[in-house]
């Protein structure tokens, strides 16, 4: 059944918050999980925890929320000495005689906090017991002093949880009052290195901001680039409520309703699994009524109709602390499999007509790619990706690619269920201190008698690992002129499918054309991202001309993964022929993918005899090797060589 299309006015209200999901995006580099699950919170009323280390933009994000909806706000920052009346206002004191009696009354004044519609609770943790109780009971009923209050949403923030952390962390049953629960990482640790170039060149920028001082005389300010115009109000308050109206009154399908069920019922069992303490999704009752309002958030930000199966992947922002890691790390795998396929969200579903949503990819794009920066909106990176191009006018002939998708997923999950060595992933155990930078995290007893020249050894010091969430894959993909015909449609259809392998479970992807030289298509200054759909039109449009080329393509596939850590990285090589060009033996690049753990899988297309050297390639880094022959009645079989 095809439901009908929003209005005008809900078009316009949802593309008001698509514009402040993107405003909050480019206020803080790469926490694009924390600004969508705070604009899913703020659409559906729901409070958010933001838990993460110090510096990661915590409070800058909740502040840049608070500034772009243009709620009235108000801030409290929370240490072990704060009270209940810093959170309810002051209290007054009247004395009145009556009858030869003095009569005191307690009078208290509702503070800023009561009046507030976005409130931010800075380091909730540190919180004593006497405040913390009353806060929390107000953030979940909503009244205090007998009247409701104009509360939307609180966002709190914290540290990590930390063996030896100076304060408690909150227990599960208060983490259960904030419906979204978001964990930042660093730039660093969360190996995001195009980001944290991207942050160091926009805090190295300045510019000077004319001020006026108390004289009237003009002064000079000095600001981060672009900080006026990042944090101005991108929306009214007639506007967010109305558009909070209508999220919260949109039609849930039956179908979506019946997937959410499911989808709780596989959590549930593999959170028993992985964890002693079996299920942790808490109660119920509150988390399935907020988790069906962030999925009708989520599908009104799609500017659909009705929330719809996909849009369960809102669910995703609300599991920090329900689920455990491992199933956290697994929750967009677990929800594929759920619904059969990713979800996939068009152009036409994700608002590319509506106002505002326009040039959601890169800042850097050209005006020109506007449908593709729609397909690629923040929304769903997993695109429809189109159909691979025809020969002579005619449909292409089938490329039997499966037994290479297969092959290369088994290599993925291999990857994402072994965990591996990661200086930001959980302590699994104790190992022996390898460098001083790792004395931060060693045994605190054996540390303080190693710095004082008592302890005869190094000491200990946490072995942290982490199952590869993710990871990447770099396409190479020969487009010389022995290519052409039937060649070049077969390697787009293989690359196609390594795209959709690599969509399903948000794995970042490169691709790199060669012949006699590499061609590799960035967005954004990026070699690897997760624009699918951009990668999927420019694979239709290879053209074959030139060379071959080896080393110049894996040189620079090898360069874009040199940043990353773990052991779920690949490179796929397509060629059909010797390389002519460069060094045919690629010795430095073979040695430089064994040193930095990435797997080369080669695959040779075409009738002539497979190229030793690329045997040599996969042997010596642990990749696959396949072949593709013609087969009589057209297509091509892809088999193991």
């Amino acid at each position: 059944m095809t439901l009908p299309a929003p209005d005008r006015h809900t078009a316009e209200l949802s593309a008001a918050f698509v514009e402040l999901r993107t405003a909050l995006g480019r206020v803080l580099v790469g926490q694009d999980d924390a600004a969508t699950g705070l604009t899913l919170a703020l659409l559906a009323e729901q409070h958010a925890y933001l838990e993460g280390p110090p510096g990661c933009g915590k409070s800058e994000l909740a502040a840049a929320l608070a500034a772009l909806s243009g709620a009235r706000t108000h801030t409290l920052v929370f240490h072990r000495d704060i009270r209940e009346t810093d959170l309810l206002g002051d209290v007054l004191l009247s004395r009145h005689r009556h009858r030869g009696f003095e009569r005191l009354r307690r009078e208290l004044i509702p503070g800023p906090l009561l009046h507030a519609e976005v409130a931010l609770l800075e380091d909730l943790p540190r919180s004593p017991g006497e405040a913390l109780g009353p806060l929390l009971r107000i953030l979940a009923e909503r009244h205090a002093l007998g009247q409701a209050l104009p509360l939307e949403s609180a966002v709190a923030t914290g540290p990590l949880e930390q063996v030896e952390a100076p304060i408690d962390p909150l227990e599960p049953g208060q983490l259960d009052r904030f419906a979204v629960q978001l964990r930042l990482t660093g730039l660093l640790t969360g190996e995001l290195f195009d980001e944290a170039a991207v942050l160091l060149a926009r805090t190295s920028a300045r510019r000077a901001a004319p001020a006026t001082d108390r004289s009237g005389k003009g002064a000079t300010r000095e600001f981060p680039e672009g900080h006026t115009a990042l944090t101005a109000p991108v929306m009214s308050t007639a506007i967010r409520k109305a558009a909070q109206r209508t999220a919260a009154a949109l039609r849930i399908e039956p179908r979506t309703l019946d997937a959410y069920h499911r989808l709780l019922d596989r959590l549930r069992q593999r959170s028993a699994d992985q964890s002693a303490s079996g299920d942790r999704l808490m109660s119920d009752r509150s988390f399935s009524s907020a988790a069906l309002r962030l999925v009708r958030a989520h599908a009104f930000l799609r500017g659909a109709p009705a929330a719809a199966p996909r849009d369960l992947g809102a669910i995703r922002y609300m599991v920090a602390h329900r689920l455990p890691d491992e199933v956290q790390e697994d929750f967009d795998h677990i929800l594929e499999e759920l619904l059969g396929d990713p979800p996939n969200v068009t152009m036409a579903e994700a608002g590319a007509q509506m106002p505002g949503a326009q040039n959601q990819g890169d800042d850097d794009s050209d005006p020109g790619a506007a449908v593709s920066q729609a397909s690629d909106s923040w929304i769903d990176d997993q695109a429809d990706l189109p159909a691979p191009p025809a020969l002579f006018g005619q449909p292409p002939p089938p490329a039997q690619v499966d037994p290479l998708l297969r092959a290369l997923v088994g290599r993925i999950e291999r990857g994402r269920i072994d965990p591996d060595t990661d200086p930001g992933g959980q302590p699994r155990g104790y190992r022996p201190l390898r460098d001083l930078d790792e004395l931060i995290d060693a045994d605190v007893i054996e540390a303080l008698l190693f710095t004082e020249g008592r302890l005869p050894g190094a000491p200990r010091t946490f072995e942290r690992k982490r199952r590869s969430a993710g990871g990447a894959v770099a396409v190479l993909r020969d487009i010389s002129a022995s290519m052409a015909g039937r060649l070049t449609v077969w390697s787009s259809q293989v690359v196609l499918g390594i795209l959709r392998v690599a969509a399903r479970r948000r794995m970042r992807v490169g691709y790199v054309e060669f012949h006699h030289r590499a061609l590799p298509h960035h967005v954004g200054g990026r070699l690897l991202h997760r624009s699918y759909s951009r990668l999927a039109e420019q694979a239709g449009q290879a053209k074959a001309v030139g060379q071959t080329n080896y080393e110049a393509p894996l040189r620079t596939a090898l360069e874009g993964l040199r940043g990353g850590s773990g052991r779920n990285r690949h490179v796929v090589l397509l060629t059909d022929g010797l390389p002519i060009i460069g060094d045919t033996s690629v010795r430095r690049e073979r040695q430089l993918a064994r040193r930095l753990g990435v797997a080369l899988h080669t695959v040779f297309l075409g009738n002539g005899d497979c190229p030793p050297v690329l045997d040599d390639i996969s042997a010596e880094t642990g990749g696959l090797r396949f072949c593709g022959r013609p087969l009589t009645g057209g297509g091509l079989r892809l088999e193991e060589r």
